[in-house]
């Protein structure tokens, strides 16, 4: 049964998750709003179970989390499509990420499709249905929702349980399932779900192209900014850019005093500038060595070896029909090299059961054995 409009009064929300909640696996699908905020607004939830296919509005002013209870509650199989902002979500919502989770899109990564391939684009290739995107830029927060919006989410789970069921039979078909959920469970525990300021400088992309003293201020300025962002619940560009960032580190490092780029609100600018220098004081001979990034020498085999080995796996990658960006993320090669790790996750796990250890230490036995 296809409900097309959405569900806006808590009885008819509970009368349709009681359709659907003694079913062993859910697709979900979460619509949300993030352009002037610091966290995600949640506005839509569409549920399935193959069968009965509902939206559930997120506006409301309605206890979610015991509402959900009976669908998140239990080892119920969460299907969903590329999963991580509507986990980000769900955290939000249930204060806990649900444990039996099945990623439609990751899994297809072990099967030969398109890293990070779209959910309608994967749809299209396995069942030849093409589902209408129109609606991708609406905004979810106003209403009424027309009909064409409410078709266009409910899209999104429709065909989310029967394309698990063939990429799970897939996976254990080519042998790969245990591949996939080690591989899934790596990934979900690797993610901070609750935001933490004190490791937000690590998504300066610049960071460490600086010297270690204009490094420390930039992460002191970050963890300010992410702060600020945080208990005001806006982007945390609109505080201040990585490139201000780095700017004003720069300036802080080389004339001692804090520049802040020229706004149009100078109070505003005041008020930054004594934060931040309140900021450093605190930081100064305490906590600051904390953060320190310790700088490797490398010989100058470094990059070849890097490169050498990316190829290598490249090719196992696309001889198990695995995405390479799977198999073997350059993060991962990066610091396999600069630890010299023998419990990486590059030669340890599933991967060691598709890959040539001897080829591996062939490939890096020089560059090992100088450093």
């Amino acid at each position: 049964m296809l409900n097309t409009e959405l569900l806006i009064t808590e009885k008819e929300i509970k009368a349709f998750l009681e359709e659907i909640s003694s079913s062993d696996e859910i697709s979900i699908d979460i619509e949300f709003m993030r352009r002037n905020t610091f966290f995600p607004e949640p506005c839509v939830i569409q549920l399935s179970n193959g069968d009965f296919h509902g939206c559930i509005d997120l506006t409301l002013s309605i206890d979610y989390k015991n509402l959900f209870r009976n669908i998140f509650d239990s080892d119920k199989k969460i299907i969903l499509h590329s999963c991580r902002q509507d986990l980000e979500i769900l955290n939000m919502i249930l204060g806990y990420i649900p444990k039996n989770i099945f990623d439609t899109q990751f899994a297809a990564s072990f099967l030969g499709f398109k890293y990070q391939i779209g959910y309608a684009e994967l749809i299209k290739e396995i069942y030849n249905i093409t589902i209408d995107k129109t609606e991708k830029m609406t905004n979810w927060k106003k209403r009424p929702l027309s009909q064409k919006q409410i078709n266009y989410a409910i899209n999104d789970v429709l065909h989310l349980n029967k394309l698990s069921k063939y990429l799970n039979e897939k996976l254990i078909e080519t042998r790969k399932i245990n591949f996939y959920n080690e591989e899934f469970t790596n990934y979900v525990s690797d993610i901070e779900w609750n935001p933490s300021a004190e490791s937000s400088w690590k998504k300066l992309k610049s960071i460490n192209n600086l010297s270690n003293q204009t490094q420390d201020i930039a992460r002191i300025v970050a963890i300010w900014r992410e702060k600020k962002a945080i208990n005001k619940n806006i982007p945390r560009n609109w505080i201040m850019s990585e490139k201000e960032i780095i700017e004003v580190s720069k300036a802080y490092v080389s004339k001692n005093e804090i520049l802040i780029p020229e706004k149009k609100d100078s109070n505003k600018n005041n008020k930054y500038v004594k934060e931040i220098q309140e900021e450093i004081k605190n930081f100064s001979g305490r906590k600051i060595n904390l953060y320190k990034n310790k700088k490797r020498k490398y010989n100058s085999n470094y990059k070849k070896i890097a490169d050498d080995l990316y190829e290598y796996y490249k090719q196992v990658s696309l001889y198990n029909e695995i995405s390479y960006q799977i198999v073997s993320p350059k993060k991962m090669i990066l610091n396999f090299l600069r630890n010299n790790d023998c419990n990486s996750r590059l030669i340890t796990g599933w991967r060691k059961e598709i890959i040539d250890i001897n080829k591996i230490t062939e490939i890096t036995n020089s560059y090992f054995n100088s450093n």
